[in-house]
């Protein structure tokens, strides 16, 4: 497993098809899902990312790039395609109306529900170990997780375990706590 930096030519159909396929149901009823405006949105962040790192992080996690029997090859680079294992994406500028303090704000957290419960767990925990540190690195001194999803619960235990402050689906944390954390 590898985890790099989305690519605005390489991943995005990818993202778009996981959160579409997997996820997408959550929003139906509320919400008309349109996956043209999600590309056109993934597309645009994964292209500022490429020219401003501290404006949105949008990172996906591949398998190894050993072939499986019928795997998909791509016809521009010969190589056999990688399947996208998850992705996470956080954004800045997040404010409370009763504070002065950035907030860094999940996006999304999505991973393959094919997966073992405890690789899903693993990339989780990775996804997290992500936010905290390019918070740190960009001097947002609060993260925040939170989760539209009816099942939760398992996705706030992780969090609760890192230490954050979990109320119903969302989890805070100050970054340097979550640093603090990480060097243990």
């Amino acid at each position: 497993m590898e985890w790099t930096l989305a690519h605005p030519l390489h991943d995005v159909d990818d993202i778009v098809d996981m959160a579409d396929s997997v996820f997408g149901t959550e929003a139906d009823g509320i919400l008309t899902r349109d996956k043209s405006v999600f590309r056109k949105n993934v597309t645009v962040a994964t292209t500022v990312q490429v020219f401003d790192k501290s404006k949105e992080f949008i990172a996906v996690c591949r398998d190894d790039p050993i072939p499986e029997p019928n795997t998909k090859w791509n016809a521009k680079t010969g190589e056999a395609d990688q399947k996208l294992l998850g992705y996470c994406w956080f954004d800045r500028g997040g404010y409370t109306t009763y504070a002065n303090e950035e907030i860094s704000n999940a996006k999304f957290h999505h991973v393959d529900l094919q997966l073992s419960p405890r690789l899903r767990v693993r990339l989780i925990n990775e996804m997290i170990d992500q936010h905290i540190l390019w918070a740190h690195r960009w001097g947002i001194p609060v993260v925040c997780s939170t989760s539209i999803r009816a099942e939760h619960d398992g996705f706030m235990k992780i969090h609760k375990k890192r230490g954050f402050t979990v109320h119903g689906s969302y989890a805070w944390l100050r970054t340097e706590k979550g640093i603090q954390c990480l060097t243990k």
